[in-house]
């Protein structure tokens, strides 16, 4: 798989916002949301950098995933 750019293709990466919930501790539909809006807080992001060190997904940094923030709001 390619390395994510968007928030919601991160999400995908993970296998869906049913797994991506269990990364950040949070039911399905917050993770859900996530994918629809296209924002992640803050405080989510290191446990995504380090579960998507776990399962080999390349390119998911704090750097990373603050750029696919911006990117999202910037395209709105």
């Amino acid at each position: 798989m390619a390395e994510p750019k968007t928030i919601s293709e991160l999400i995908d990466a993970f296998g869906g916002p049913s797994e991506f919930a269990k990364v950040i501790d949070k039911n399905p539909s917050t993770a859900s949301e996530m994918k629809r809006t296209g924002s992640i807080r803050v405080h989510y992001w290191p446990a995504i950098v380090a579960a998507a060190r776990e399962r080999g997904i390349k390119g998911v940094t704090m750097e990373s995933l603050a750029w696919m923030n911006i990117e999202e709001r910037v395209s709105q």
